[in-house]
């Protein structure tokens, strides 16, 4: 058993290997993992999810605004309703478990975990999303949540009229600047060299943008708060001189994910940024391999996108298991 927000959930775990074999195996346990199975399990698929953890990155998301149907909630809160969904049907749940190697053998799916057990199905659907990449300075892991962001997208509107830092210097930490620019009343844009975003129009916004404020040429050294954010120390990236103080009500990070794939690598194409590259059906081109949500070249890391691609999977599993009848 593991200890769950407080409460005692079992999970189902028998010794070695895993038998019979399932229809499909949902590797992961966040939107798109959860929604695939709630419409897998609705299509009477014999669905097996196995899991290192519950939520993926929305377990620890401060506030969302923008999923349908939730003018407000925190991300345990709609992790929390997700899995009671999903808890009202028939989903065997394997959670605590880390796969390490996913492979296809005689046209079915095996997965071996960190602790040796192995589960096998007919198909699996990858759903274990990306991690934001971290900056590892004192008081970031003490203020996730508490001002400390790595998705502009989904916290920005909770810094209205605030003062805020962006760390980074590509597509993504320029786009979370300028997006901010709009609702913050001033940006702090920290980046170690010169900016690497590729779209000009997106360059010649910030820069026209009167209340971003470049910091170019630093690094993040330390975050610093009470009950939460309240300022970073800035200093340059060479030599140790010119430190910086900044008074800020929140800092987003904004240097890139990593997408949790390396278990199935040799097995399903991957992309120069680590995602498993799919189809607009969520089909990796490996019969009866389905990826879905961050873990994907997806354009857009969302919950609700991933929610949808999640859904798209478990329809794609159902006509692949026809086919295959």
């Amino acid at each position: 058993m593991i200890r769950y927000w407080g409460k005692i959930r079992k999970v189902r775990c028998k010794p070695e290997v895993m038998n019979p074999e399932h229809e499909l195996m949902i590797i992961g346990c966040g939107p798109a993992a959860i929604t695939a199975a709630i419409y897998a399990a609705r299509k009477r698929i014999d669905v097996q999810m196995v899991s290192e953890d519950i939520g993926g990155q929305v377990a620890t998301t401060f506030g969302i605004e923008n999923y349908p149907g939730f003018r407000y909630i925190t991300g345990p809160e709609l992790v929390e309703k997700l899995v009671e969904q999903m808890n009202q049907l028939d989903i065997e749940q394997q959670i605590g478990e880390k796969i390490t190697k996913l492979s296809r053998v005689d046209g079915s799916y095996v997965a071996v975990t960190g602790s040796g057990k192995e589960f096998s199905a007919q198909s699996a659907l990858i759903a274990t999303g990306a991690y934001p990449r971290e900056l590892g300075v004192p008081g970031e892991e003490k203020y996730r949540g508490k001002g400390v962001s790595y998705c502009a997208t989904c916290d920005a509107p909770l810094f209205a009229d605030a003062t805020v830092a962006v760390v980074g210097g590509g597509n993504s930490a320029l786009s979370a600047a300028f997006e901010l620019s709009r609702i913050a009343r001033k940006v702090y844009l920290i980046s170690r060299r010169q900016w690497r975003a590729d779209e000009a129009p997106l360059i010649e916004g910030v820069k026209a943008s009167t209340n971003i404020e470049p910091i170019i040429g630093y690094v993040v050294e330390q975050i610093a708060g009470e009950e939460v954010v309240k300022g970073v120390t800035v200093k340059p990236r060479e030599g140790n001189g010119g430190r910086r103080s900044l008074t800020v009500d929140g800092i987003f990070v904004e240097i890139g994910l990593q997408p949790n794939t390396s278990f199935a690598e040799g097995l399903v194409a991957i992309n120069d940024f680590g995602e498993i590259i799919v189809d607009c059906d969520t089909f990796t081109g490996v019969p009866g391999l389905f990826a879905a949500g961050d873990v994907t070249n997806v354009k857009d890391k969302q919950i609700v996108i991933a929610a949808g691609q999640g859904a798209l999977a478990a329809m794609g599993v159902f006509e692949y298991l026809l086919k295959r009848r």
